[in-house]
């Protein structure tokens, strides 16, 4: 398969040398495209992390780690609980043993607080959480694939990245009529790709290309 600079310029119908716009263009568009698909399509995308005794937490301050989609638990029987996210100031609360709202392996929680996700009970080595989330992965112009994402998500990315690309390569030519045309049917390609999918528009994306500089 071709690499997505090929792709990104065959859409455009210039040839684009900027391999570092390209590259970030990519990658704002996965991130762009995750926050429009419906939530069965964002099931098909998504990795996870393992927690156990150690790590017991994950770090969220990282640029690889997008949105959390679910944490689970298991149990001393083997069962993973679905956690429930609870607000930083209730944890005094769920690890008293004493509280009325203490919570157990059979219904466990996380929350997030400075930017780590914890879940309680603690993971142990045998009763371990899982943390499902979206992965942000820096895409690169000479990759031809992205981790977890199936063709038609990732031509959807393609398509925003090529948007980018024409709206940048317009700034910079004189005859903007030249590139008008372009962006209008790429814009048309990509919200079509959406909806057939059954996600959101991008009204935000669009104008953000238009403003390209």
């Amino acid at each position: 398969m071709a690499t997505f600079q090929v792709q990104v310029q065959d859409l455009v119908g210039t040839a684009m040398t900027d391999t570092t716009a390209i590259s970030t263009f990519m990658t704002d568009g996965l991130a762009q495209v995750y926050s429009l698909l419906p939530s069965n399509k964002l099931m098909e995308c998504v990795t996870h992390t393992e927690l156990s005794n150690s790590p017991s937490t994950l770090d969220l301050d990282t640029v690889t780690i997008g949105p959390v989609i679910s944490v689970t638990r298991k149990t001393s029987q083997g069962i993973n609980q679905i956690c429930r996210q609870i607000p930083p100031a209730m944890v005094s609360r769920v690890t008293d043993t004493n509280d009325l709202m203490h919570v157990t392996e059979t219904d466990p929680v996380y929350f997030i607080k400075n930017a780590v996700l914890n879940v309680y009970p603690d993971p142990t080595a045998s009763q371990t959480a899982e943390v499902v989330y979206l992965p942000l992965t820096a895409v690169a112009h000479g990759d031809s694939s992205i981790d977890n994402l199936s063709n038609d998500v990732t031509y959807i990315v393609v398509l925003y990245a090529a948007i980018r690309a024409a709206t940048h390569l317009m700034s910079e030519e004189e005859d903007i009529e030249l590139y008008s045309p372009i962006i209008t049917s790429l814009k048309n390609d990509y919200n079509t790709a959406l909806q057939t999918m059954g996600g959101k528009t991008s009204q935000s994306q669009t104008q953000g290309a238009s403003r390209e500089g």
